[in-house]
């Protein structure tokens, strides 16, 4: 499954046919699940940041070692990245097609149309700045206008937290690893801006965050990479046409040097593919030919192949570019290495979005809803 779509391979007398299956995202890891679970799935599918590695030792994924020498051609990547990418005893599994980082969307069109046109540096601002930023511009824009929505169920901005406090969702020996106290105050901050008016109430949103949803509301939006060029066509729609511009994420103050991170969009092949080395020739041609670019372009974040991103650039598409220009100045900033989610560690990302739902809407303490969600994680470590 490519960027939403399941693949699947025949070879017929001109070549080979290709038949994809659409699914939404929304119903695509419940649809994974149940497709392994039949040794069903796709011959070819993209796989989540959080989930490979289960699949993996379920035995659900072919191990790409075991294709013909040069079936997947890496020489165009770097050998640590390459290597980087390997699970359990160091078997190739699922490269790494795309990658992205969390980022701050500012609607510079909004802010203009208030009277704010000094935006903070990217380079030196905290999330304090942030939530200052957020609250004069709901004073600005005035009633039915805030600064941001209600985001704190955006786990890879939670992720990017904990990190800046030198935390991690989990260490390399697989154990949780970050406490109540380090998830907590990020919630913390969710609600202190909420009362200052800074955040979109959850009660006005029901719980829509999405800046298709939200954004004729506000003036700033927690984004991962790979979705700002919908955010910018949708943008383009309302008012005229709105323009937004990237930023840097902010640190918790007093944060190290070493916190960024990427998100990897992988490709693998189901265990079960009939014809694994003609989906291993599939998996080649989506990392190493540029014309795969007119086909994705950077819907799923960039590209891990630097000769696909150059033929990304050379398309001059201005929402392109900017995705691509603000990735290379995350990528310059130094990086510590982020451990894959071990067995049973998916639940990681349901941890973030049921505590901001217990918080925000539930009424639970913050405190009790992270711990709650803390032992549920452990508890799924444990059964794995």
């Amino acid at each position: 499954m490519i960027g939403g779509y399941a693949s699947a391979f025949e070879n017929t007398r001109d070549g080979v046919k290709v038949q994809l299956e659409p699914a939404e995202f929304s119903g695509f890891t419940d649809r994974l699940s149940v497709q392994a679970a039949g040794r069903n799935l796709p011959d070819v599918f993209w796989m989540p940041a959080n989930t490979v590695t289960s699949y993996a030792d379920s035995g659900s994924l072919y191990d790409l070692d075991k294709l013909p020498k040069g079936t997947i051609d890496f020489s165009a990547f770097d050998t640590k990245a390459v290597d980087s990418w390997r699970l359990l005893d160091g078997k190739q599994f699922a490269p790494v097609y795309s990658e992205y980082s969390p980022a701050t969307m500012i609607d510079r069109t909004a802010f203009s149309a208030v009277g704010i046109t000094d935006l903070p540096d990217d380079e030196a601002w905290d999330w304090e700045d942030l939530g200052q930023l957020a609250v004069d511009y709901a004073k600005a824009a005035g009633k039915g206008k805030w600064g941001i929505a209600n985001m704190a169920a955006f786990y890879q901005h939670a992720h990017l937290w904990i990190r800046q406090q030198g935390a991690e969702a989990f260490t390399a020996d697989g154990k949780i690893g970050f406490d109540q106290a380090a998830l907590g105050t990020w919630f913390d901050w969710w609600q202190r801006w909420t009362d200052a008016g800074g955040v979109i109430p959850a009660a006005v949103t029901g719980g829509k965050n999405q800046w298709t949803q939200t954004g004729h509301q506000s003036g700033l939006y927690l984004v991962q990479l790979n979705q700002f060029l919908d955010s910018q066509a949708f943008s383009k729609g309302y008012d005229g046409g709105h323009e937004l511009v990237l930023a840097k994420s902010p640190e918790v103050a007093g944060s190290g040097d070493d916190y960024h991170f990427k998100y990897y969009v992988r490709l693998c092949i189901a265990a079960n593919a009939t014809d694994p080395e003609l989906a291993g020739s599939f998996i080649n041609y989506m990392l190493n030919d540029p014309s795969s670019a007119e086909v994705l372009g950077i819907a799923s974040g960039v590209p891990s192949n630097p000769d696909i991103v150059s033929a990304i650039r050379k398309r001059n598409d201005p929402a392109a570019t900017k995705v691509l220009d603000m990735q290379a100045r995350i990528d310059e900033r130094p990086a510590r290495a982020r451990p894959e989610p071990p067995l049973g560690g998916s639940g990681w990302q349901s941890l973030v979005e049921r505590a901001a739902d217990d918080i925000f809407n539930g009424g639970v303490p913050i405190a009790t809803a992270v711990q709650n969600g803390i032992d549920k994680l452990q508890s799924d470590l444990d059964r794995a």
